[in-house]
């Protein structure tokens, strides 16, 4: 592990600068683009995680059922059912506290507010709310809030009545099933955003299935996580942590050369420009949608390897 402080220092000595801030400055922007880089380039194991141990949101405050997001998005991944508990500065919340509700703003579509079955007394400041882990399955409710640093589906599963579902591109849904308000027992999943990503908090992606669920469930995911980039610590293990420093250095070597070299430059712009549209065709590791959402034509030619064979592009990574 190494800090982010750090992590500058090295990137930024390939050109001479670990202790000029103009260059510091730089090696920030390379490793916030190689992070862009890694995350597009594949599904990294690493990254993998799931939604039952919860998560925390620091920084909430009030005396109240209501409670208002602390910043925006902060209160994205939280579902109507989870369990809440509070701690810091004297709240206290009764056990086995739900969420009952939340309201979106209609801007941006975060989550302004939640409210609660019981209401948080006692505090003196601010606290930490901390959630329960996985996702309550509601009779007739067909839309849930996903983890914030959700990036990509791995699997997921039914608890209650154990059973794993296939993850499924909408259109697959569109083709197949002529009554999408029927109820039943989900088999499919997939993610999505509701109106667009520029619209939606920039990306905040919701999970629905083929069936409206016509009885209760806990639905455990799976996924990759994305890259934290705002962290103290350069967000990768030990055993890629040099390989990743160094390619965030080479971005800031190349792109230092860059006027010298403007073709070069060029096919980099392109070459990129190629793996975003491969990484919009394929949002999930999930294994069938490889096989029944693609046909053979479209998996021929643009399978996504971890890297290519082609010549190295020291601007993009291609």
């Amino acid at each position: 592990m190494i800090s982010l402080v750090n992590g500058k220092i090295y990137v930024a000595r390939i050109i001479g600068g670990a202790s000029s801030q103009e260059a510091l400055d730089m090696a920030g922007e390379a490793i916030l683009r190689g992070y862009q880089d890694w995350q597009n380039k594949k599904f990294w194991r690493f990254l993998l995680k799931d939604t039952s141990l919860g998560f925390t949101v620091a920084g909430v405050s009030g005396n109240s059922a209501t409670l208002s997001a602390p910043s925006s998005g902060t209160f994205d991944g939280v579902n109507v059912g989870v369990t809440i508990t509070v701690s810091g500065n004297g709240a206290t919340l009764a056990d086995n506290t739900t969420v009952s509700s939340f309201t979106r703003s209609a801007t941006d579509g975060t989550i302004t507010t939640i409210t609660l079955s019981a209401s948080v007394t006692g505090s003196s400041g601010v606290y930490t709310a901390t959630f329960s882990g996985n996702i309550p399955i509601i009779a007739g409710t067909n839309e849930y809030n996903l983890p914030t640093d959700f990036n990509a589906a791995f699997t997921a599963r039914m608890l209650v009545a154990p059973r794993t579902l296939t993850w499924r591109d909408q259109r697959w849904w569109d083709r197949m099933i002529t009554d999408q308000t029927v109820q039943g027992t989900p088999d499919d999943y997939t993610t999505y955003n509701p109106i667009s990503d520029l619209t939606q908090n920039f990306g905040a992606n919701r999970l629905k299935f083929d069936r409206i669920p016509n009885v209760s469930d806990t639905l455990l995911l799976r996924y990759y996580r994305k890259f934290s980039v705002t962290g103290t610590n350069i967000d990768m293990i030990d055993d890629f942590l040099y390989q990743f420093l160094d390619y965030c250095a080479n971005i800031l070597l190349q792109r230092k050369k860059a006027q010298d070299d403007p073709a070069a430059y060029e096919k980099g712009v392109k070459d990129a420009q190629q793996g975003a549209a491969d990484t919009d065709e394929e949002p999930t590791d999930d294994n069938d949608y490889d096989q029944c959402m693609k046909s053979q034509y479209e998996m021929g030619p643009q399978q996504r390897n971890l890297w290519n064979n082609g010549q190295y592009d020291p601007y993009y990574g291609g």
